[in-house]
């Protein structure tokens, strides 16, 4: 499970909350947001919420299965920029960094073939 921690602003001058969904493309190519739910109405996730002493702000934690097939968004709103859109978790996400590690170990080994013992230290580190 991944752990996601963000706090949000529900009322006011930019204000913001969280929104679960996915992106689609519309026929014009354009990325569209699709709201599927809210994180504390999902039950495949764990969700705990604070409140500030004066309610002002909100403190989440979100537990996210690995499994999970929707994206989570931090949604923004105020008069200059209306809608925006911030991914706090996307699927796929978390297997990316393994994927960048095993490149990066890879090509370590690579600039280390022509010395041996370079390659037995990094072979004990890894």
């Amino acid at each position: 499970m991944q752990r996601i921690e963000v706090t949000t602003k529900p009322n006011g001058a930019g204000r913001n909350w969280l929104e679960v969904g996915y992106f689609e493309n519309d026929a014009l190519d354009r990325k569209q947001w699709i709201k599927k739910n809210v994180p504390h109405q999902d039950a495949k996730l764990t969700v705990d919420r604070q409140y500030s002493a004066r309610g002002e702000t909100i403190d989440w934690i979100i537990l996210i299965p690995e499994n999970y097939p929707f994206t989570l968004v931090k949604v923004t709103y105020d008069r200059l920029n209306p809608r925006e859109l911030e991914v706090l978790w996307e699927p796929g996400g978390a297997s990316q960094p393994e994927t960048a590690r095993e490149d990066k170990i890879k090509r370590a080994f690579e600039l280390a073939s022509d010395n041996e013992e370079l390659t037995a230290v990094l072979k004990e580190l890894l």
